[in-house]
């Protein structure tokens, strides 16, 4: 396949070329890749080389339906390739501290998307199918690139003509030209060759990541109040963090180790109700989504120097 050959990015089922109906690409500059890993909450005890093939096998309930990534350098800069998963987009700002970053994302069942960032302020995003509305703090930033790539960034799809079918151009293609932006950016895009070989990888726990945490109200009383309701106020580590905030809690200590089984069990609640229902009871279910809740909440407390 050759490098300018991008069809895979939207490659459908029963292409040999095929990465997945949902899969993100983030690009940092200047970053070694498993220092990339590690920026957005990779765990190192799980570093391992992985194909895609291998990351998606892991994604079940007895895993944990763990979130994967995998990592290599392209020329100045450093590829991320998460199978199955389209969160990279929501860590660029982490990625991008005191260098530059951005990332591709790939999902048929909601929006393709494209996230620049600079220094942790994302600079220009836009849905892949409409780079006519674009936000960030500079979204014009890249607007020759933009273009160059195969964007039509002026196009605002107003046209009343029952019969005008060019807003097929807006679907078509749109991953690809998402990737053709990204080789204008970086120097050359990376082949699928590359993206699905079996490569360093790690499991990603964003929540130890260095982006910004989602908002809670008053985050620090809501965290003592699920940690009471969920009885885990005896958790090694957990009231001195609760009281040291804003603190950074690492994967291997043994708070980390515990956030890290509440996050497992808040995926479980999630992704079983639609693959493995059997697997829990509605209560049990029930509490993993609150330890989903706890872990946000404590998130927000703990880094709020990052909000």
């Amino acid at each position: 396949m050759s490098e300018l050959d991008l069809s895979w990015a939207d490659a459908g089922h029963g292409d040999p070329a095929f990465l997945g109906e949902i899969f993100s690409l983030a690009f940092v500059r200047g970053v070694e890749p498993l220092d990339a890993l590690r920026r957005i909450g990779g765990l190192e005890d799980t570093l391992a080389h992985r194909t895609p093939a291998e990351i998606a096998a892991t994604h079940t309930f007895d895993d944990g339906y763990p979130e994967v990534a995998s990592a290599f350098a392209l020329g100045g800069w450093t590829v991320l390739v998460q199978p199955t998963s389209y969160t990279l987009g929501h860590v660029v700002d982490a990625l991008s501290r005191s260098t530059e970053a951005f990332a591709v994302v790939r999902h048929d069942y909601a929006s393709p998307r494209f996230d620049h960032a600079i220094d942790g302020t994302v600079t220009t995003c836009f849905n892949l199918n409409y780079p006519e509305d674009r936000g960030g703090s500079d979204p014009d930033r890249l607007l020759p690139l933009i273009r160059e790539a195969g964007f039509d960034p002026d196009d605002e799809d107003d046209s009343e003509d029952e019969d005008d079918e060019s807003w097929r151009y807006r679907y078509e293609g749109a991953v690809a030209r998402g990737m053709a932006l990204a080789g204008r950016i970086v120097g050359a895009p990376p082949t699928f060759e590359q993206v699905s070989a079996s490569l360093p990888s790690m499991h990603v726990d964003s929540w130890f990541s260095r982006t910004a945490p989602a908002h809670v109200e008053d985050a620090p009383a809501e965290a003592a109040r699920l940690v009471a309701e969920l009885d885990v106020a005896a958790t090694p580590g957990l009231a001195v963090a609760m009281a040291a905030a804003p603190v950074v809690v690492t994967p291997d200590s043994d708070l980390g180790r515990h956030v890290r089984e509440w996050s497992a069990l808040a995926r479980r609640a999630s992704w079983s109700l639609n693959l493995d229902r059997g697997r829990m009871t509605d209560e049990q279910r029930a509490r993993g989504y609150r330890f989903g809740h706890l872990t946000r909440a404590l998130a927000a407390t703990f880094r709020a120097d990052l909000a």
